[in-house]
């Protein structure tokens, strides 16, 4: 088994908080499985839809990596038929949902010895208002190269709920 072999198969951290007013909003980061195990992509998946499904007004974001993506280059050309459904089955689930998928302004995957990347890390929202300061013209995040050169997967960022999560002085959550 090798060092990161445990993340193939997928994990997801969901977290429900109370915050202004006492309304709730559940964060969520996802870490899908590998794309070449479709069986678990699917697994976590449904999970997913069946906690969105259970509660469809909930304020909700929802992010990482999906390895699943909008864009791709440098792949090879003998795995376009299992990336195709692989990233058909992560549209269909944004679209079920009825989420608003924020785009990453650059691919956030890049593998140096292949010459490949991706837009595989992703942020979500459903029921919030979206407040970018990257770009005026529409809705995305910007991908940060930060760490070691090694990295493979960039952090992404924008402003999703702001309204909601900023800090107002002098109130008393739950008052």
């Amino acid at each position: 088994m090798s060092a990161l072999e445990h993340m193939t198969q997928g994990r997801v951290v969901w977290l429900e908080a109370k915050i202004h007013d006492n309304v709730s909003i559940s964060i969520v980061n996802v870490h899908q499985a590998t794309a070449k195990r479709h069986d678990l992509q699917r697994q976590v998946t449904l999970l997913l839809r069946a906690m969105i499904d259970a509660a469809l007004t909930q304020q909700r974001m929802m992010g990482g990596d999906f390895n699943a993506a909008l864009s791709r280059c440098g792949y090879a050309q003998s795995t376009n038929a299992l990336y195709e459904k692989v990233d058909k089955f992560f549209q269909d689930f944004v679209h079920s949902t009825h989420g608003t998928l924020i785009e990453s302004e650059a691919h956030t995957f890049r593998d140096l010895l292949r010459g490949s990347g991706a837009s595989l890390d992703h942020i979500m929202k459903w029921n919030l208002t979206c407040t970018n300061t990257c770009t005026m013209q529409s809705s995305s995040s910007k991908a940060h190269w930060v760490g070691a050169e090694c990295n493979d997967h960039a952090l992404i960022s924008c402003t999703v709920g702001g309204d909601l999560l900023t800090y107002r002085k002098g109130q008393v959550v739950g008052s």
